[in-house]
């Protein structure tokens, strides 16, 4: 067992809150919901503990899986799902959370599995941990991942060695990729197929970053000013957040121009700047960031949002009340006129965004990916006729697939006659203040 040091002091109680809040995911897995985190009941430290145990859980589902097999005589998946969630999240701290203690979080997760599954699972989970810890040797943030039998890419680019050779061989690039960085099979052939070998990497390894809290900034606001809780990013026009979390509650108040929003995200917004629309609808408009956006970039439009899910539309409403030139409406009533400007923000397969939506990656097949191209298209026939003539209709995703992307609006393009006149593809990427999702949007002239 690797000696971790002193390390950071745990609670059984968030280490319980991540095995129940895992236990649902594990039954259902590959087929994850977006999570509703609030680990209530806990101290702050703990509640921070809870979800970044519960994050790297998900985020590095397929690599524990692996490993944990290792040492089990059957399947994880044909264990009880709250046996999977005690080894999963035991796991996710032996092997990525370096400064946890191996010999804590083994006597904790035996416990938690003698109490949540049954009597008999303790002897299981100790034995099948205490070999897994063994399998770490050290943790390296300064060393660039090499794809080996033994090597296990870190977030920054920073390498875990293993004590054996239990990974994928490297010459299988499909396999490797699948286990290093806990994507599934298919999505890393359809990278390596559509990108080739290098990007498909590039974007697996995206895939187990951190992603920073970015936030859009006012025009006007100080950007090279000096900020403890703040640095500029490298895109302007926002900052990388590095206070704490009330800082920032503080640090948004009062300013309708600020929110918590990827650069990239920002980009499909911005297209519409030249523009003086006096009418907008934002279809697709999900709790409201970029309806935000478009309020304070376009403060003269009578704006008009909706979202068709009605509890991402309370919070829409929430999100927009303090603004004058912005109306909420119920989805049936988005279309019963024409407007400037039409924004779709549809929903998508989300591959633009694996680092911050980890458990999307595992729902990505051809089947939903089909799916989703269908329900795009559908909005986009549907809201190409609310845009009047010589408007503009804007369309974006946080998706990287062509389907999802160019070949939408070339179809749209075909059946209206319209015109394209700004259209961006950004794949995720970097690190820090350099860090991005991956998004597109193109403006079209109907």
């Amino acid at each position: 067992m690797t000696d971790r040091g002193p390390g950071v002091t745990s609670s059984t109680n968030a280490r319980m809150w991540v095995a129940h809040a895992l236990a649902e995911p594990a039954a259902r897995f590959p087929d994850l919901d977006p999570p509703s985190l609030e680990p209530t009941g806990l101290s702050p430290a703990d509640a921070a503990l809870a979800l970044a145990i519960y994050r790297t859980t998900v985020q590095r589902w397929l690599t524990l899986e692996h490993l944990l097999e290792r040492s089990l005589s059957k399947k994880l998946r044909k264990l009880e799902p709250g046996m999977q969630a005690v080894l999963l999240s035991a796991a996710a701290q032996l092997v990525f959370l370096d400064r946890l203690p191996d010999y804590a979080v083994v006597d904790q997760a035996v416990g938690l599995a003698r109490k949540l599954v049954r009597p008999g699972a303790a002897g299981m989970a100790n034995a099948v941990l205490r070999k897994t810890a063994k399998l770490v040797r050290d943790h390296d943030p300064a060393a660039a991942w090499v794809p080996s039998r033994r090597t296990l890419p870190l977030p920054g680019g920073g390498t875990l060695t293993l004590t054996q050779n239990v990974l994928p061989d490297p010459e299988d690039l499909v396999g490797s990729l699948t286990i290093a960085a806990s994507v599934p099979r298919v999505l890393v052939k359809h990278w390596l197929e559509t990108h080739g070998p290098e990007v498909a990497t590039r974007l697996c390894l995206h895939t187990i970053e951190n992603p920073p809290t970015v936030v859009a900034v006012e025009d006007g606001f100080d950007i090279t000013g000096q900020n403890v809780d703040w640095v500029p990013h490298q895109r302007p026009g926002s900052i990388v957040w590095q206070g704490k979390r009330e800082g920032l509650s503080r640090f948004l108040e009062g300013h309708p121009g600020r929110r918590v929003q990827d650069a990239a995200s920002t980009a499909s917004c911005a297209a519409t700047a030249s523009l003086s629309p006096a009418t907008v609808l934002d279809y697709c408009a999900g709790r409201g960031t970029k309806t935000r956006q478009l309020a304070a970039m376009h403060p003269d439009a009578r704006i008009t949002a909706t979202d068709t899910y009605a509890p991402r539309r309370e919070q829409l409403r929430e999100a927009v009340a303090g603004l004058p030139n912005v109306c909420v409406v119920e989805p049936d009533d988005a279309g019963d006129r024409q407007y400037d400007l039409v924004v779709l923000d549809v929903p998508c397969t989300n591959t633009g965004v694996l680092a911050r939506r980890p458990e999307a990656r595992y729902r990505y097949t051809q089947q939903t990916l089909g799916q989703l191209v269908g329900i795009q298209r559908d909005i986009l026939h549907r809201a190409s006729a609310w845009v009047r003539p010589g408007g503009h209709l804007l369309y974006c995703t946080c998706s990287t697939e062509r389907a999802e992307n160019h070949n939408q609006i070339d179809r749209l393009l075909r059946a209206t006659g319209g015109e394209c006149i700004a259209e961006d593809a950004i794949l995720p990427g970097g690190t820090g203040d350099g860090y991005t999702d991956g998004s597109y949007h193109a403006l079209v002239r109907l």
